[in-house]
């Protein structure tokens, strides 16, 4: 007696590893015979006993008469568990998952949703950093005076070097264009050590948040916007601090800690632009895009204290000045007369 549990498991296992709605009945012979599980005898004939007795899940004859084909259909496209007797139970995994009884907004929908809001913003956030932070390494390496000057050198080995950094440039990972971007602002000359060392320290301290937020999944939150992060990458060296406990006002701190550190790496293309660019080229323009403060067009009102402090120092100077004419008035310096100093 044929082993029909195998047979079925078999053949609806085999239509989902190859993505298929259905098979012929000959093909399927022929897997079975290969798996061993039913003989392929005289053109499938063994198989077509089992499917006019309708033991087969997913069974259809076309056309519905005596001399119609016979065909396996897969059950996630057929929906027919009830072919064989006990084949819902049976053949639990092979059936399709029942995505109406999914809740909507799934696998979304716990908690409240100003943290799924703040959630998408923090990583939108991170993809606008990382934009940023890729377009000015290229444009730092792809204009300026350094650059024209390879082109000049005819040094084949300088420039694959360049080229590879160049492509590197606009596919490398966070960390990598985080040591690309403390190189090409070395490179300008322009950049106080202090501002290059002060960017990497806080993309550092930013790069686990944005692989735990991208790629974590939130198996759990609470009605009050709190959540626990699982699937954190292993090997990832996480801050000190770094918790997998997250509400929406770390959220909401992470997202304003990688909005500063956006407008922090924009400012210093700004400041190796100019110099390292011809004309003012990419490198500048990729941050001058950006709205600036404006120059105030008075002073603001001094405190009284200052402003006291002010005229003291102003008075005091004046009587200085008068106390050094008359002193110079007094001297014989051979008919010369003593002028106010300057």
């Amino acid at each position: 007696m044929p082993d029909l549990y195998a047979i079925n498991l078999h053949l609806q296992e085999r239509l989902e590893r190859d993505w298929r709605e259905e098979v012929r009945a000959v093909d399927a012979a022929r897997w079975l015979d290969k798996a061993g599980l039913l003989r392929n005898d005289k053109n499938g004939r063994p198989l077509r006993r089992l499917l006019r007795a309708g033991r087969i899940a997913g069974q259809e004859q076309r056309p519905n008469q005596k001399n119609g084909a016979w065909f396996i259909r897969r059950l996630a496209a057929s929906r027919d568990p009830h072919s064989i007797g006990g084949a819902r139970e049976r053949l639990r995994r092979c059936l399709p998952i029942d995505r109406d009884a999914l809740p909507p907004d799934w696998p979304v929908d716990e908690g409240p949703a100003v943290f799924w809001q703040e959630l998408g913003k923090a990583v939108a956030a991170f993809g606008y950093l990382e934009h940023i932070l890729a377009s000015t390494c290229h444009a730092l390496l792809a204009t300026g005076e350094r650059a024209a000057a390879l082109l000049q050198a005819n040094d084949h080995e300088a420039m694959r070097r360049w080229s590879k950094r160049l492509v590197l440039s606009q596919t490398d990972s966070l960390n990598r264009l985080t040591r690309e971007l403390e190189n090409v602002l070395t490179e300008t000359g322009v950049v106080p050590r202090a501002l290059r060392e002060d960017l990497v320290a806080r993309l550092d301290e930013l790069r686990p948040w944005r692989n735990a937020l991208c790629h974590g999944a939130w198996l759990s939150v609470a009605e009050d916007g709190s959540a626990h992060l699982e699937h954190v990458y292993m090997y990832e060296k996480l801050p000190a601090g770094f918790e997998r406990d997250v509400d929406v006002k770390r959220l909401s701190d992470i997202r304003a800690r990688t909005v500063d550190v956006t407008i922090r790496i924009a400012e210093a293309a700004s400041i190796a632009g100019p110099a390292y660019t011809h004309m003012g080229g990419t490198g500048y323009a990729l941050a001058t895009v950006m709205s600036r403060m404006n120059e105030p067009q008075s002073a603001p009102p001094e405190p009284d204290l200052l402003c006291m402090a002010r005229r003291a120092a102003e008075r005091d100077d004046a009587r200085s000045k008068e106390m050094l004419t008359r002193r110079l008035s007094g001297l014989d310096i051979g008919g010369v007369s003593p002028t106010e100093p300057e």
